[in-house]
């Protein structure tokens, strides 16, 4: 995809892990500015992009804090400028049926996928309106199970918090559309990554989307040539 993106700031939530990794690199190459908030020093060691000239990055970010939230957001714009995009990929997956999944597991979820994403977009939205481009682009990341819930058995309380996800995505790019800020998200099925490789080893991988193609399909909903779709919650299955 020949995207030009010059300059333009992005923050991406999880983009330390083996999708946002890719994101970024995308980023990166079609001349973006990135930043990206660490939760906790491991990912802060592995991320390989952490050092290039146009990536921000800060760590001990809790993003189920709004107030972090708050503060990574502002100390970004500070160091990279108005904001354009914001992507969020941060998040947990929980296995479990619902006999084993008590409440507290149950909010962990919703804290992980939901609100993590709620603050995200919230803040994103603030420093968008009124900003020097006069709009902007939110993708977050849904899941296959907030699509089709039945795909859900087994990890009812991580399909709950992928649909509020998806709640989210649709009701927002409804909100602020007015304001030129485009709101979609990706719904993907399992990702090829080493992490779902060695938890499921007799699965046909083959199948499963490609971080990198992922990727592309959110450097398209970001880009500027992204004029008229809003509101999507895109699948992004693969084969599978």
């Amino acid at each position: 995809m020949n995207t030009n993106l010059n300059k333009l700031h992005t923050i991406i939530t999880g983009g330390a892990g083996a999708l946002g990794s890719a994101v970024v690199e995308l980023l990166i190459d079609a001349g973006a500015k990135c930043s990206v908030p660490y939760y906790n020093e491991t990912e802060e060691k592995t991320f390989e992009l952490g050092n290039h000239t146009n990536v921000f990055t800060k760590a001990g970010v809790d993003l189920t804090s709004e107030e972090q939230t708050q503060a990574f957001y502002e100390n970004a714009i500070d160091q990279q400028g108005p904001l354009w995009a914001s992507i969020h990929i941060a998040g947990g997956f929980g296995m479990g049926n619902i006999e084993n999944t008590p409440i507290a597991d149950f909010n962990k979820q919703l804290q992980l996928n939901t609100a993590t994403c709620y603050n995200s977009c919230r803040a994103a939205v603030q420093w968008m309106r009124g900003s020097d481009f006069e709009g902007g682009r939110i993708v977050n990341i849904a899941a296959r199970p907030a699509l089709e819930p039945r795909q859900g058995k087994g990890m009812t309380a991580y399909t709950v918090s992928k649909a509020g996800v998806a709640a989210l995505t649709e009701s927002l790019a409804a909100e602020v559309i007015e304001d030129d800020i485009l709101v979609n998200a990706i719904a993907p099925s399992i990702i090829d990554t080493p992490q779902n490789r060695n938890s499921m080893t007799n699965a046909n991988y083959e199948k499963w989307p490609k971080p990198h193609q992922l990727a592309e399909q959110i450097l398209y909903l970001v880009s500027p040539e992204n004029e008229v779709t809003r509101g999507g919650i895109i699948p992004v299955y693969g084969k599978s």
